[in-house]
C-alpha cells in the first residue's frame, strides 16, 4: 500500500492550502495571491514555497 504524498502551501496572511493534486495547489495559491494580495505568482514561486506534508 503506498502512501499519497499531500503537499501543503501557507501564505504569510496565514491562509493554507493541503493537496495531493500539486497543479490544484499551484492554481489556489495563485488565485489567493491575486484576489487578496494583488500580487502574482509563478509555478516555481509557489513549488518553492510548498512542503510535503
Amino acid at each position: 500500500m503506498s502512501k499519497t504524498m499531500m503537499q501543503q502551501a501557507t501564505c504569510a496572511c496565514g491562509f493554507s492550502v493541503t493537496s495531493e493534486n500539486e497543479d490544484e495547489l499551484v492554481k489556489i495559491i495563485q488565485d489567493h495571491a491575486h484576489s487578496k494580495h494583488d500580487k502574482e505568482m509563478t509555478v516555481a514561486d509557489v513549488k518553492a514555497m510548498a512542503k510535503q506534508v
